[in-house]
């Protein structure tokens, strides 16, 4: 069963890290299906900073395995975009400037003047976004993956072994500080 997500936004856009974590997951096909709204990831995204997670495990960093999102964009769980205004392209400028990287400006440009969420672990652009006052959802990795859990309730070895997958294949840690860090550990146990 597919159940929103977010509170007023249509799409969801996911930047790198996002992306990198789910298909480290093994079960991003999944976790896209149980929530309803529509995801968007930047060209730029795909194209350049989403390329590869670790094989096996970040213990083994010489094994990489090429991240294939072509298969979502086929099926329509993942839509490629790109800056398409004068507006977007000027507010890339302005999160670039701040010394966030290329493709988390322009996933934090498209969002703002598309009035979508964002899904990122990325500290630095969520409090930059939060800090210019706009009202635009911020998702993170255990949010999506504890809605996952809720609507498609897989068995607990299959919830372990993705957490633990993200972990070591995309080298995620949830931080102490994150509201969903003790629900995050009690699925390792």
């Amino acid at each position: 069963m597919s159940i929103k997500i977010t509170t007023n936004h249509d799409y969801i856009i996911l930047d790198a890290c996002i992306v990198m974590n789910l298909y480290a997951s093994g079960q991003m096909e999944n976790i896209l299906t149980a929530i309803s709204e529509m995801f968007a990831v930047a060209a730029y995204v795909v194209e350049i900073e989403a390329l590869s997670i670790y094989a096996n495990s970040k213990h083994t960093p010489n094994k990489k395995e090429r991240i294939q999102l072509q298969s979502f964009l086929d099926k329509g769980l993942l839509l490629a975009v790109d800056l398409e205004s004068a507006a977007e392209r000027a507010s890339f400028l302005a999160f670039s400037s701040q010394r966030l990287d290329d493709g988390e400006a322009i996933t934090m440009a498209i969002a703002q003047h598309r009035h979508w969420a964002v899904a990122t672990d990325d500290r630095r652009a969520t409090h930059i976004f939060n800090s210019q006052g706009h009202h635009i959802q911020i998702l993170s990795t255990p949010e999506l993956i504890k809605h996952w859990q809720k609507s498609a309730r897989p068995d607990p070895d299959v919830l372990y072994q993705t957490i633990m997958d993200i972990e070591l294949k995309a080298n995620y840690l949830v931080g102490k500080k994150h509201p969903l860090y003790q629900w995050w550990q009690s699925c390792k146990v």
